[in-house]
């Protein structure tokens, strides 16, 4: 048996002298403490060896999970040391426990578990067992207190396993013992499908923070024997997720002592092995299987087959997930106002039915295993329960249809705006997309589709489209320009003369942007008035030499053309011919 901490600085004589005097261990034949190799001292752990298994088990019993150690020289005052006790077992016995039932095929070498009546390769038979003892004399049988069921290093479960209870214990009595380590409440009053917790549920000792959530026990599950139908003082109770059994441990922890029905039990996780799935149930195995909470077509039994699990129902968790809490009449006190204590108490009874109804729940990770197991042989697709999932909506669309253009879905939320339904995943929001007869038919309105389409770009999702500004206009209601169209539609009168076309394309322009003849350049109207001079210069001399400019452009090329365009225009040919021809050279 281990022990720590606590015993450091204690000699092995003080240390059996006091579980001599303060606990009257019998059995007990040595004692061991842990101690440095080099500094000699003592690492605050230590083994006790008993002389049988039997024991043990009662000196475990009747003190786990901790034992107190004063000293020699103790005062009445003094507070003495607590020491957490533990069973302890070697590397080699756990590995020779585990493979003892293991059976290897002769067909192709390969190791199976002992719960396997075929090869799990080649699905040859189990062979025979061979003889193990004198002909004649069968072999004993072990006792089955539930040891083996415990998950190895303590690895989290969605099961609790509870040991060592009286065989008097029933499926009710089992239930309201793990009923302890539910979440302490100030109220009595329990949620709707669940059972009300007295006063003397909570432990003083413990954490008022700790504890699973009220009704989160989906079930309990007691192991009787085949043929007497008595029990055989162990059980498990399945708890709604992994994280409300390990706050339901947690609380475990924080107690002195936990007992049900006046006697202490052991409490650990299961493993994946303990219950195995019924390939081909019979009319006579009906009665000691039991179905998963999510899966009620494949049918499980406990793994001994000399004895099975009575299962009791505590809560079904469909009653907090689709159904309101239920109405009842607010009790009126004497002047005939409504009692606080109701309205707190129906306060706390809706907070829980919204928070458990946000998730589904999720199944342990072993019979997620069979499940799909089951769904393998059987030819179930795995993706059936998504399916009915999305109930009448969904189509018998092909999975390879492709999504839509114009999505609708916030990848962030994982909802369709269009639809207005929440999924669990992107993955989800896309199947919902391509194969949805109702997102289809949403397509077609167009004020569904306008709706999701400002929500998409409220959430920004989608960029808002940006706006035309049209700039021209803005210049010509600031300056007093008018648009063509403007100016077709308010024609001035037959009277009047018609104003003046723009002499140039500089002019037009001008016009456009709110100038007029006579006025300066500039928004205020102040700028240069005279159009800006064309000159010409002469060819090879520098700008502001003497005799560069040669006079105004226009001038200058009716001189040189004689007022002929065409000769211009051919003179202009000829010099570009004389360039391209010294380029050659």
């Amino acid at each position: 048996m281990y022990m720590s901490p606590g015993v450091s600085g204690r000699r092995v004589a003080q240390i059996t002298n006091e579980l001599n005097d303060g606990y009257h261990i019998e059995g007990l034949d040595e004692v061991r403490v842990i101690r440095d190799r080099q500094t000699k001292l003592s690492r605050q752990l230590g083994f006790l060896r008993f002389h049988s298994l039997n024991f043990s088990r009662a000196f475990f019993e009747n003190n786990y999970p901790n034992i107190i150690f004063y000293g020699p020289n103790a005062g009445p005052n003094d507070r003495g040391t607590k020491v957490r006790i533990a069973y302890s077992r070697e590397r080699e016995d756990r590995a020779r426990a585990r493979a003892e039932g293991d059976w290897t095929c002769k067909m192709c070498a390969i190791v199976n578990y002992s719960t396997r009546q075929k090869c799990f390769r080649c699905q040859a038979p189990r062979p025979e067992p061979g003889p193990t003892g004198p002909p004649g004399i069968a072999a004993p049988r072990v006792n089955n207190n539930g040891d083996n069921d415990a998950a190895p290093e303590n690895q989290p479960s969605q099961f609790l396993l509870f040991r060592g209870l009286e065989p008097t214990v029933t499926e009710e009595l089992l239930a309201k013992g793990v009923a302890k380590l539910y979440r302490p409440a100030n109220s009595s009053v329990g949620p709707s499908g669940g059972q009300k917790k007295s006063g003397k549920v909570a432990s003083t000792t413990g954490d008022s923070n700790l504890g699973a959530r009220d009704g989160s026990i989906r079930r309990v599950l007691l192991v009787r024997d085949r043929r007497s139908n008595e029990s055989w003082r162990y059980g498990f109770a399945e708890f709604a997720t992994i994280q409300d059994a390990q706050a339901a441990t947690a609380r475990l922890n924080s107690f002195e002592k936990f007992t049900i029905s006046s006697r202490p039990v052991l409490v650990s996780y299961i493993h994946a092995g303990v219950f195995v799935p019924v390939i081909n149930p019979t009319a006579s195995t009906e009665r000691f299987t039991f179905s998963p909470l999510n899966n009620p077509s494949l049918k499980l039994m406990y793994w001994d087959e000399e004895a099975y699990a009575t299962e009791l129902t505590v809560t079904s968790g469909e009653a907090d997930v689709d159904q309101p809490p239920a109405k009842s009449e607010k009790p009126t006190q004497p002047d005939g106002k409504i009692g606080k204590d109701s309205d707190k108490a129906k306060k706390r009874k809706a907070e829980n039915a919204s928070t458990a109804g946000a998730k589904k729940l999720a199944m342990p990770s072993h019979l997620q295993f069979w499940s799909n197991r089951h769904a393998e042989l059987h030819g179930i697709k795995k993706d059936a329960e998504e399916k009915e999932g999305e109930g009448s909506e969904m189509g018998d669309a092909a999975s390879d249809i492709a999504a839509p253009s114009q999505s609708y879905a916030d990848p962030n939320r994982n909802c369709c705006y269009l639809c207005m339904r929440q999924f669990k995943s992107s993955a989800d929001v896309n199947r919902h997309e391509r194969l949805s007869q109702l997102h289809r038919g949403n397509l077609q309105n167009e004020e569904l589709t306008a709706k999701a389409m400002g929500k998409l770009i409220k959430h920004g999702i989608v960029p808002q489209p940006a706006e035309y500004r049209d700039r021209a206009r803005e210049r010509r209601k600031a300056f007093g320009g008018q648009s063509k169209a403007s100016t077709k539609k308010s024609a001035p009168p037959p009277e009047e003369e018609p104003p003046a076309e723009p002499t140039s394309k500089g002019a037009s322009l001008l016009s456009k942007m709110g100038w007029s003849a006579g006025s300066g350049l500039g928004a205020q109207g102040t700028g240069m008035t005279a159009p800006i001079a064309t000159e010409v210069y002469a060819q090879g001399v520098g700008l502001g030499a003497q005799g560069s400019k040669l006079g105004d452009a226009a001038e200058e090329a009716g001189r040189n053309t004689r007022n002929r365009y065409d000769e211009f225009l051919e003179k202009t040919r000829q010099t570009a011919r004389d360039r391209y021809e010294q380029m050659e050279r």
